[in-house]
């Protein structure tokens, strides 16, 4: 139950960080002018190309600002909050995400023009080679993240003796982060349908694959304390109707288009 539990805190988490990262571009789109319409992962501007160049910039960067503060806004509270339930997990997961929406779309800006950061470089006609450090900080930022929520992911191991030696720290941080974030992502990816943009699809996956250093790096994590709840091994009803609830609005209510 841990992997489907862990698995259901980071689809959630994967929803918010998405649908608030596209009210940001929707909502300074409003305020701009570009006649937004919010949709489920991704945004119509029916006005933006009458706009200045530089409310283009900051309609585009708008989405991935929300995210950084998404991440930075729960970093204290993920410190607090160590170990425990469903919640705290959903919180760590959106912490996560939320750096990684940011450091990912710095991290691709060169490559990726049809993504946020990639269009902000277009527009503002940013020089190759500060695009380049600027991934390369994104890249760096993000292995960073990665390596520091190895002990917060062991911490809700509910068994000291699951955090005793390096194959049992990788084995269970393997549960609680590969296992759900390869459902997760093929859930997700399944939400994100129908392909508005290849990057909507290469996305969940590829966004994860950072988590392949907490995993690896929980062989070197040697004091991490057992802090689980052992709620987390057991069936969570309310947080599967809320999951439940959040496809329903993120299908049914946002993918048709909510014009602001």
């Amino acid at each position: 139950m841990l992997v489907v539990n862990s698995a259901m805190c980071y689809v959630l988490a994967f929803l918010l960080t998405t649908v608030l990262h596209e009210c940001g571009h929707a909502i300074v789109g409003s305020i701009l002018g570009s006649g937004p319409v919010l949709h489920h992962n991704y945004v119509e501007h029916f006005g933006r190309e009458n706009l200045p160049v530089a409310h283009q910039a900051w309609i585009a960067l708008a989405g991935p600002l929300v995210s950084f503060a998404q991440g930075m806004l729960l970093v204290p509270v993920v410190k607090r909050r160590k170990g425990g339930g469903a919640f705290n997990l959903f919180l760590l997961w959106a912490m996560l995400l939320g750096f990684g929406n940011f450091l990912g779309y710095l991290m691709t800006g060169p490559i990726f023009t049809a993504g946020d950061i990639g269009k902000v470089h277009a527009l503002l006609e940013v020089p190759l080679a500060l695009r380049i450090i600027l991934a390369v900080l994104g890249a760096a930022g993000l292995t960073l993240v990665a390596y520091k929520s190895t002990r917060p992911f062991l911490q809700f191991a509910t068994d000291q003796l699951a955090l005793d030696n390096a194959r049992s720290r990788t084995a269970f941080n393997f549960q609680i982060i590969i296992l759900p974030w390869l459902i997760g992502a093929v859930t997700i990816t399944l939400l994100y349908l129908p392909v508005v943009a290849i990057v909507s699809i290469i996305y969940p996956i590829s966004s994860g694959m950072v988590f392949i250093f907490p995993w690896k790096n929980a062989e070197r994590v040697k004091d991490a304390r057992a802090l689980g709840s052992g709620l987390l091994s057991t069936p969570l009803w309310t947080w599967y109707a809320a999951l439940l609830g959040a496809v329903l609005i993120f299908r049914l209510v946002l993918a048709p288009g909510i014009t602001l």
